[in-house]
């Protein structure tokens, strides 16, 4: 394959006919050039419009070449396929005049939105009254500077004209048919010629009126025809299933309620439809109730549409987990490790016959370890799942300190995670799994801020708000706060656009904030950001205090070969802040016949040498937490004592990145017998 048809393969792949069209399209007259030409962020916006099923096309560069999906292509009519690669202002050129500012503004860098905009389109060859809901938003180079635009958009022209023909037939119906009343008739006349459907009945649930329109409708959905004196009830009889819910809805209207609903009736084997039913109380001239009426209707296409709608919106929250947790990819590893070394080493403890009390040692630390590689499977299953919203009321901090093991562990082992919670934190009714996505993607950006680590530190809170900057009431403030590089206005401004990300390529899709501020958003809460360079940055959630008890939390439960070579001895000083792999590390040690020193912390470490402590060799991680690594505290125990022999060792390969050639001894997790035998090769045989 020559690098011109792998160019296209890689984002022109798929999208349906207009994807085939692009892959086979003569790009010489277009401004956009050939695709093998056009830059990488024009290259990922139309490989994300190609596989979306939601109307959208991107405009780019200074005479805005055009390009579109299969779901656009339905609204160009008639200017589809010509339109592809065309000028923008050529193809809609009789809309210009309307949509020209809105351009103007994203192309300045400014996103629009516009909702039910009219507009006089000519896509079928004549001209037609359309209405649309779209946004225009800018898409950046790569040098940061604007040159294109991208617009998602929806058709909203038959659910205006249905709300305008249903208003303005409400209004005249609603007069009219009080007119009607009060001199004790119906004005049948001025319903038959609607297309929405009418009825009236009286108290016993019998037809006072009803429009043709609404007797069709009834007939092709149930099979029986309604007349004028009839009991929708009796003639439902041989229905029972369909006859309940038709008493149900009118039951509520006959007692009184006046209300709007949508919902869905019909027989199966005939045709079920989705109707939005606004009733109305039927009075006499006296103001007694003495019935009830109906203005309905057809709203299937519209609720098929929000259906799509949400399943779009499912799958984008889908994504930015699965973003998150790619994140996390290397952190987790490392932790695994740490299991497996418990397990591998413990093994091969157990292979050279310990005494019982070591085997017995070996044994519970195995049994921890499955224990805590069982959580750590569970939580990180949780956040990948795929569920729809799901919000119930929960407990705030119960919620944090399960998730702490997980951050503590995935987040690095320079970044330290504090947690200030206040006693009694109130409920919040929140999705459990985007409420923990949240905060994920919020100590995720925190960490990726610290680049030589540090501390965040979560806080949360009970707070009553006035109502100053949004609606009053009690809500429960949670905050994440990291000391790092912090952002300028420039970037503080633009950091909940989707997409937008100042890491570097691979690091991030610009997915994390926007998905905080929608979980915000969407629970009822709101979210706010400060930020100063070189000072850190502070997020704060304000979620609305539930009236619910919280739902309870599920309480969480509780082989190679030996080396070939002879003991050796020395004392050996370990630095591990992992006690599982320490515990194991220690037998091992001591099987191969070293002492063993242990230290959590390369404070400790530092402590055990300036107290004169004998040790012979240094065994340490490097991913330790707190503000000092491994490496950092092999470097100065070298500047101090040069000709002690140190030996690192991690789980985690992107933990040596500034370690210089050779500059170490390294011991990759899971070690076994015979590698750390190998690695500590520099103390002599016991004799």
């Amino acid at each position: 394959m020559n690098s011109s048809a792998g160019l296209r393969a890689n984002f022109l792949q798929g999208g349906g006919n207009v994807g085939a069209l692009m892959r086979a399209h003569d790009w010489s007259d277009s401004p956009l050039g050939p695709p093998q030409r056009w830059p990488q962020p024009l290259r990922t916006v139309v490989g994300l419009l190609l596989q979306s099923r939601f109307p959208m096309f991107v405009a780019w560069g200074d005479e805005l070449g055009f390009l579109y999906n299969d779901p656009y292509a339905e609204i160009l009519g008639v200017k589809h396929p010509r339109a592809l690669g065309r000028r923008f202002q050529d193809i809609w050129a009789e809309i210009w005049t309307d949509i020209s500012p809105l351009i103007e503004a994203a192309m300045a860098g400014h996103a629009t939105y516009r909702e039910d905009l009219p507009l006089l389109m000519n896509r079928k060859g004549y001209d037609e009254q359309t209405w649309f809901t779209f946004s225009y938003s800018p898409v950046r180079d790569d040098s940061g500077k604007v040159a294109g635009m991208f617009c998602a958009c929806s058709e909203t022209t038959r659910r205006v004209m249905a709300e305008r023909g249903l208003r303005e037939l409400n209004e005249t119906l609603e007069r009219r048919v009080s007119e009607a009343v009060a001199e004790r008739k119906v004005l049948a006349d001025i319903v038959e010629g609607t297309n929405a459907f009418v009825q009236v009945a009286d108290l016993g649930f019998r037809w006072l009126a009803i429009n043709q329109a609404a007797a069709n409708e009834f007939e092709r959905i149930f099979g029986v025809r309604p007349r004028v004196g009839d009991s929708m009830l009796e003639l439902l009889a041989d229905q029972p299933e369909h006859q309940a819910a038709v008493a149900a809805v009118w039951g509520r209207a006959l007692a009184g309620e006046e209300f709007v609903e949508v919902a869905e009736f019909g027989d199966p084997a005939r045709d079920r439809r989705f109707y939005e039913m606004r009733y109305n109380a039927l009075r006499d001239r006296n103001g007694t109730r003495i019935g009830s009426y109906q203005f309905v209707y057809d709203v299937t296409e519209r609720v098929h549409d929000q259906e799509r709608l949400r399943r779009a919106q499912e799958a984008l929250r889908h994504a930015q987990k699965m973003e998150s947790l790619g994140q996390l990819t290397g952190g987790v590893a490392h932790d695994f490790n740490n299991l497996l070394a418990v397990f591998a080493n413990g093994l091969q403890v157990l292979e050279r016959d310990p005494s019982a009390e070591q085997r017995q040692r070996v044994y519970a630390s195995m049994r921890r370890a499955v224990a805590r590689g069982s959580g750590l499977t569970h939580q990180l299953l949780s956040f990948s799942r795929r569920r729809p919203m799901n919000p119930e009321s929960i407990d705030p901090a119960a919620s944090l300190e399960a998730m702490r093991d997980l951050l503590t562990r995935s987040l690095r082992g320079d970044v330290e995670i504090r947690m200030e919670l206040m006693p009694g934190l109130w409920p919040v009714e929140v999705d459990p799994g985007e409420f923990e996505l949240a905060m994920l993607n919020l100590c995720v950006n925190a960490r990726d801020a610290m680049a030589a680590g540090g501390s965040i530190r979560i806080t949360a809170m009970n707070v009553a708000e006035t109502g100053e900057d949004g609606p009053a009431g009690d809500f429960v403030r949670l905050s994440v706060q990291d000391a790092g590089c912090g952002m300028p206005p420039e970037v503080l401004s633009r950091v909940f656009e989707p997409f937008f990300t100042t890491k570097d390529i691979g690091k991030g899709s610009g997915l994390g904030l926007p998905q905080v501020y929608g979980f915000a958003q969407q629970s009822g809460g709101r979210i706010s950001i400060d930020s100063q360079v070189g000072m850190g940055t502070v997020v704060t959630l304000l979620l609305p205090r539930s009236s619910q008890q919280p739902v309870a939390s599920p309480d969480p439960s509780r082989a190679s070969a030996a080396p070939s070579g002879g003991p050796r001895r020395g004392q050996v000083l370990l630095v591990e802040d992992d006690t599982e792999v320490a515990a194991l590390t220690r037998e091992m040690l001591s099987a191969l016949g070293f002492t063993v020193l242990h230290a959590a912390t390369p404070v400790a470490a530092l402590g055990a040498l300036a107290n004169g402590r004998p040790v012979d060799v240094v065994l340490s991680d490097i991913m330790m937490p707190g503000g000092m690594s491994g490496l950092e505290l092999a470097r100065e125990i070298r500047r101090r004592q040069p000709k002690l022999p140190i030996v690192l060792t991690t789980g985690y390969s992107e933990a040596t990145a500034g370690m210089e050639s050779e500059e170490f001894e390294l011991l990759l997790k899971p070690y076994s017998l015979e590698g750390l035998y190998k690695a500590l090769s520099v103390l002599p045989l016991d004799p």
